[in-house]
Order: C-alpha cells, then structure tokens, then sequence
C-alpha cells in the first residue's frame, strides 16, 4: 500500500505540523478552558459541513485506480488504502485539535483533565464522522450511475432546466443527499453533545462522538467483504461528474477562449489551457468558496485580530498551490510548454491566472471589514502584496523548473 501513496517530503510535513501549531496557538493559546471548549465545539460543528463536502473530492477520480486494478487490492486492502489517502489529507487537523485543547499560554497545567478529554472527543468526533462519510460516498456510484443514464433522471434534469433554470445534474442527487445526511448527523451530535454538557456536566459529552464513532466503524466494517464493486463504479462516475450544464454537458469542453476577456491577448489561450486542466483535475472555485467560508466561520467567533491576519495571509499564500499543480507533467508538459512559448511568457500565464482569484480575496476581506470589523485597510493592503508577491515567486519557479527539465 506504501508503494502506492505518493510520499510527503520531511520538510512539508514539518513545515505543515509548524503552521498548524502558531496558527491554533494565536487562535486560542489565551483562551480560558470555557473559551477552548467552545472553540472546539464550532470546529467541529462547521467540519462536519467540510467533512460532507469535500470527501467526495478527496476521494474521487482517483490516479492509482490502475495500480490497485494490478495489485488486486480488494477487500479490507482497498479500505486501508482509502482511509489512509483521506489520513494524508486530515493528519494536520489532528494536530489542530490536540493545539486548541493543550495549547495554554498563560496556565498550561491547569484542567489537564478537561483539556484531555475534549481532545479525545474532537479526535472520536472527527475520525467517526469521517468513516460516515467515506463508506457513504463510496456506496453511491451505482445510484449515481442511475440517476446519471436512467429516463427518469433525464426528464428531471430538462424540469429543472425548463422550471428552474438550474443546471441539475440528476447523478448528483445521490451526493447533494449524502452531504445532508452527514452534515445533519454531525451538527445535531454536536447539539446532543451540549446538551449532555448541560444536563449531565462535561465528561457526557464525549458520548455523542463516540456514538458518531460507533457508526462510522459499523458502517466501514460492513464495507469491508466486498468494497471493490462501489469503489470502480463510484470512482467511474466521479470521473465524469464535475460540470455540467443544462442539457448536460460539460462546461470545462464549452468553455471558450474568448471568454477570458480580463486576460491580455497575448497568453488568452495559454491562461485558457491551464484553466482547462486544473478544471479536470479539481474543482478550483469550489475549494476557494470552502476557504472563504471557513475563514468567516472563524472571523464570527472573533478572534484576536493578529491571528485574522495570520489566517488571510495564509489563505492567499494557499492559492498558489494551483500554480504548483500546473508544473505538473501530467497536466503541461515540459516539452509542449517550450514549443508553444517562451518561460516569460509562461511566467506572466501563470501570474495572471492567479489574478482571478484577486478580486473574490479583495470582497471577502472588505465584506469581513464590514461586519466583523477586520480586517482593516492597512492589514488588506499587507496580504495583498503576500498573494502577489508569492503568485510571482511561484510563477518563476515554474520557469526554473521549465529551463532545468530542459538541460
């Protein structure tokens, strides 16, 4: 199974373990332990809504589908493999929890009891809740699949483009209710957990996540006879699913060149190309919409404004990790990109396809300024100038990289 999971360097492991660790320590290092557990609590209660969105993404089309396919992974093999694809993912979440639970400033020794135990329910709560949903998603591509091809989901989709002017895509019915379901389990044992809390004291309200957990591990160990079926069929649809418009077809296939009109002339189609790819390979604007949300989930809990400003520069330093995804030779060749242009004209591609993300960054912050107060100009203008210092630095790194591949 190693062989098949792409190794993380030490160093991004590292650098990941010491960004989480100064970001929940600027979040809630002076917090008193009333304040900690309600910290944990929102966590909690807003992951459940990223937990039901974004496995499916995670998850799904998969690159090693071809190597498991050879290997013959199956059965209990191919649920180890999928927990610790989702594990690769999640790990620095794990640190977060044990940081907002034991990261004390000011009285580090004291309610180690509490402290622990909250620890323990964010970690049961977040392990459960994620068993949920993986078995859940992974059981859904045959009814995606029927939903997808059967007439039945073909008239809903011309209703809802007749009625609704909505581009449903009908194979997504059995996600969008998955993502309810979760969602919903999650929340209301988040609310049963308070109201254990309230009625009982403390200590009870670690049962409502060990009931989450309990599920989780029913229904992953169900899964385990017979997994390969779901899996090839979930991963099949998946593949085929992201983007579709009102008579079902792809947007990414009908985008077209002249509709990047805020892109000079120039690089238009080579801004378009990268579009393309990354559009296949992950939806772009639906992982940024999640940031933004999380970072307003945040912001309403009113954290210090040092620590806002910290998370925003960290978010637009984030964006740049689709720049890193096009340097990709399975998405721009080395030796396509050298014969269409020249690495400046890659470089300004690059940069400007960041640029689009400038304007959403731009409205949230001041819409935050808003409501919440910050962050404020000055500190708007210090993040702005990280995104486009660092969309430039990691722009002429895919130029090196470019020239270097070329020696």
């Amino acid at each position: 199974m190693p062989a098949i999971r792409k190794k993380r360097s030490a160093f991004l492991i590292l650098t990941l373990f010491a960004t989480v660790t100064v970001l929940g320590l600027l979040w809630a290092g002076s917090h008193s332990i009333d304040e900690r557990v309600i910290t944990i609590r929102y966590l909690l209660f807003a992951l459940s809504g990223f937990i039901a969105f974004a496995t499916p993404y995670m998850l799904f089309p998969d690159s090693n589908v071809s190597s498991i396919q050879l290997g013959n992974i199956s059965g209990a093999g191919l649920i180890a493999y999928l927990l610790g694809k989702m594990a690769d993912y999640y790990w620095p979440m794990l640190v977060l929890f044990l940081i907002l639970a034991f990261g004390d400033i000011h009285t580090p020794l004291e309610d180690l009891v509490t402290k622990g135990l909250y620890m323990i329910l964010a970690t049961t709560f977040f392990i459960g809740l994620n068993l949920i949903s993986i078995t859940r998603y992974l059981k859904s591509g045959p009814d995606s699949q029927f939903w997808q091809e059967s007439e039945k989901g073909r008239d809903m989709r011309r209703k809802f483009a007749d009625y609704f002017k909505y581009p449903l895509d009908p194979g997504s019915i059995p996600s969008l209710i998955n993502t309810l379901i979760i969602t919903a389990a999650g929340m209301i044992a988040i609310v049963a957990g308070s109201i254990f809390y309230g009625w009982l004291g403390s200590h009870y309200e670690i049962i409502a996540a060990l009931l989450i957990l309990l599920a989780g591990w029913v229904m992953i160990h169900k899964l385990k006879t017979n997994p390969e079926k779901n899996y090839y069929s979930t991963n099949a649809f998946f593949r085929e699913f992201f983007g579709s418009d009102l008579q079902g077809d792809s947007v990414v296939e009908r985008r077209k060149v002249e509709q990047l009109w805020w892109v000079p002339v120039p690089i238009r189609a080579n801004v378009w190309q990268f579009m393309q790819q990354l559009d296949r390979k992950i939806p772009a604007g639906r992982v940024v919409a999640v940031g933004h949300f999380l970072i307003w989930f945040i912001a309403y809990q009113r954290p210090e404004q040092e620590f806002m400003t910290a998370l925003w520069i960290l978010f637009a330093l984030a964006h740049q990790l689709f720049v890193m995804l096009s340097m990709q030779n399975s998405m721009a060749p080395g030796w396509l990109l050298r014969w269409v242009g020249s690495g400046t004209n890659w470089f300004f591609t690059r940069f400007w396809m960041q640029l689009r993300w400038l304007v959403p960054l731009l409205l949230s912050m001041n819409m935050q300024l808003f409501v919440f107060g910050i962050p404020g100009f000055r500190e708007q203008f210090l993040i702005t100038l990280f995104f486009l210092i660092s969309a430039m630095i990691t722009s002429a790194i895919g130029v090196v990289q470019l020239k270097r591949d070329f020696k």
